[in-house]
């Protein structure tokens, strides 16, 4: 799934509001991705929550500093 920048730069702004840190996006050849610089307690919950709206999920790395979005 690709998102709009529209929709990661809303995404961007709530997070950094609710948390006061940085979602950085990286956009490659195979898709979109996106990260966290460290660990965010409840972060997951909140992403997938947001993207439930949607129909979408959020799928997380082991270390819970990147995911994607299906």
């Amino acid at each position: 799934m690709v998102l709009k920048f529209d929709e990661i730069i809303y995404l961007k702004k709530l997070i950094l509001e609710k948390y006061n840190k940085n979602l950085h996006m990286h956009d490659t050849c195979s898709g979109q991705y996106f990260s966290f610089d460290c660990r965010i307690d409840g972060i997951e919950n909140f992403i997938n929550k947001y993207f439930s709206q949607y129909n979408l999920q959020a799928k997380f790395s082991d270390d819970g500093l990147s995911f994607t979005v299906e």
